[in-house]
């Protein structure tokens, strides 16, 4: 008979404590230790093995388990039946998402990037970011693991690129990605919208024709410019933090204008605020200009000359 089972820890949070708690009646209900359900994970040498330790630290609520160890538990503990595996792979995948959405809760402060703000692939690095802290956050060998499953493995290393913003992903790169992160399939329409207007942007402007009617704004070299220097100064203004991670260049653009305004305003305040020191030497100034006119008026006769010095 094993050592009895230390209680979870009761600093972890609520959801990390709820997956602990079900990992653990998962083992008491198989009435196994630890070194069986490591057995049960498959021989040493194989990729889903786990050790004892492993899972033991897994059930123990101090820290969040990948999330491979914690399906691998599930197989592990009670029946073998597909319908039960099954079963207990999805309550252990759900109880983990939601623990791992709890422990990305200060990451995921703010209000969300909106798709039509999104024009740039930094920008939209950002938002599937985002996305993947919502679903979980899954390692880069987790999406290369599930979207090999799917039918198209994104590697890793291109993973990488297109969550920094580095790469622009190519569709079915995204549709794999956006499946990964539990995505909508409306949702996911949307996106693929933003990724076709950022690379429609990226292409070489055709020139203006001028045969007749108008002319697009948006292929003029000089509207051209002006984007790529806007997209460079909010590049900028992001590496040196002058920008937020969850606000927008529009949501900078607007702040900048409210502290302007305000500025205004507070000058506009004060320069119409006179101390009172202020106030007396302007007032002796008034009168001592009054009395200058007075004595210049008293010098000129009634005729309207003036009159003759002493």
């Amino acid at each position: 008979m094993g050592r009895p089972t230390n209680p979870v820890n009761a600093s972890a949070r609520p959801r990390l404590r709820a997956l602990a708690a079900y990992l653990r009646q998962l083992k008491d209900e198989a009435h196994a230790t630890y070194a069986t359900l490591s057995e049960r994970t498959g021989p040493t040498n194989a990729p889903g093995y786990r050790g004892a330790s492993t899972l033991s630290q897994a059930a123990r609520g101090t820290h969040l388990p990948p999330l491979a160890t914690v399906l691998a538990y599930a197989r592990a503990a009670g029946d073998p039946g597909s319908w039960a595996v099954q079963k207990r792979v999805a309550t252990a995948q759900r109880l983990w998402k939601a623990a791992a959405i709890e422990k990305a809760g200060p990451h995921l402060a703010g209000r969300g990037v909106r798709t039509r703000q999104v024009r740039t692939p930094a920008s939209l690095g950002q938002a599937l970011t985002r996305l993947s802290l919502r679903a979980g956050r899954p390692s880069y060998s987790a999406i290369e693991q599930a979207t090999g499953a799917d039918g198209h493995r994104v590697p890793r290393s291109t993973a990488h690129l297109i969550l920094n913003g580095k790469v622009l992903p190519s569709r079915e790169q995204l549709s794999a990605l956006l499946k990964v992160f539990d995505v909508t399939v409306a949702d996911a329409a949307e996106w693929h919208a933003v990724r076709d207007r950022i690379e429609h942007r990226q292409r070489p402007p055709e020139p203006p024709r001028r045969e007749g009617g108008y002319v697009c704004a948006d292929a003029d070299p000089a509207v051209q410019e002006y984007l790529e220097r806007r997209e460079r100064d909010e590049e900028i203004k992001r590496r040196t933090g002058q920008i937020s991670p969850d606000e927008t260049y529009e949501d900078y653009e607007e702040r900048m204008r409210e502290r302007a305004h305000q500025q205004v305003a507070d000058d506009w305040l004060y320069e119409d605020y006179d101390e009172p020191e202020e106030e007396a030497r302007r007032t002796a100034e008034q009168a001592a200009l009054r009395a200058q006119l007075k004595a210049l008026v008293e010098r000129v006769t009634p005729m309207g000359r003036v009159a003759s010095r002493a």
